[in-house]
């Protein structure tokens, strides 16, 4: 029988450790889980070393666990095996949540572990597709093609690397003068293709996302997180020319995400995307704010004259 005094500071120092990092977790992204996670999993280990004369020692110690912390007894035996898969908390990338590394540490190869890690950042992969990647033996067919990627790129992108002066989206039929919903509508139910032209490191978050600024209620057309950028993306969408004031408008969103963003967070980026605009007047429209607010063109395929036909003969005049 174990000593109750340890096994209660054990319990002490774990529930700690999940009460300071678990409730910030539900509030900011899963790295904080992650490292929490590491923690409980450091900590169980070193308690199973102190007593390597008990060979069932660390498998009462989690059973008590489970209980006393309501975890499940398999997710505890994960962030121990967590914890010894990667010992060295400096070795974890920041940018890969916890579902991703429950499922990288079934992998018993590190080369093939760490193939899945970096190009899960650099091509932004969902754990869905992570999940896909690994079934249909990514690694073993880049393994025989030579094209074998194990470090992340020294340099990540900027924005100016990142944004294009104008969006190709040829796979949305508009009429002229389609009202700024219709494009919002026709960007959502077309998203996977949406996210291919914008380029890797995008994450869709929200549409018509409200924020409260000055008493006042506002509506952010889309919200994105950018992984590599490490930033909230603000686009606002005009199915017009660029006119005063649309700067000015984001520029109120800025301040709003600048001022609540996480510590690790860099500064958010706004973009506008309108069917045209004038340079030089958003060179000085935007004025210190220049390098947080972008602006591109979009263009959409026009519906043929047999799908107009279409439209007006359902129509109910």
């Amino acid at each position: 029988m174990e000593n109750p005094l340890t096994y209660d500071a054990l319990l002490k120092d774990v529930k700690s450790i999940l009460q300071k990092g678990i409730t910030k977790a539900y509030k900011a992204v899963d790295n904080i889980k992650v490292q929490t996670y590491w923690q409980v999993g450091e900590r169980i280990v070193r308690e199973e070393l102190g007593r390597k004369d008990r060979a069932d020692y660390g498998k009462k110690i989690i059973d008590n666990l489970a209980v006393d912390l309501g975890f499940k007894r398999a997710e505890l035996y994960r962030i121990v095996q967590f914890y010894e898969t990667y010992p060295i908390v400096a070795s974890l990338t920041r940018q890969l949540s916890w579902t991703h590394y429950r499922t990288l540490i079934t992998l018993k190869k590190e080369d093939e572990r760490r193939f899945y890690e970096v190009q899960s950042v650099i091509e932004s992969w969902s754990i869905k597709k992570l999940k896909v990647k690994i079934k249909s033996q990514e690694y073993e067919k880049a393994k025989k093609s030579g094209k074998i990627v194990t470090k992340l790129p020294l340099q990540l992108p900027s924005p100016e690397d990142v944004f294009k002066d104008s969006y190709n989206w040829d796979f949305i039929s508009l009429e002229e003068g389609h009202s700024e919903k219709q494009l919002e509508d026709s960007l959502l139910n077309n998203i996977q293709n949406v996210l291919l032209e914008f380029g890797s490191g995008f994450a869709f978050q929200a549409r018509q996302q409200k924020v409260l600024i000055n008493s006042q209620w506002n509506k952010i057309d889309l919200l994105f997180y950018h992984v590599q950028l490490n930033c909230h993306i603000i686009i606002d969408l005009k199915a017009r020319e660029l006119r005063q004031g649309d700067i000015e408008q984001v520029t109120k969103y800025l301040t709003y995400f600048r001022e609540r963003k996480l510590p690790w967070h860099k500064d958010p980026i706004a973009l506008i995307i309108c069917k045209t605009h004038d340079k030089i007047d958003v060179y000085y429209s935007a004025g210190k704010n220049r390098e947080d607010i972008f602006i591109s063109e979009y263009k959409t395929q026009l519906p043929s004259e047999q799908e107009i036909k279409r439209t007006l003969s359902n129509k109910k005049f």
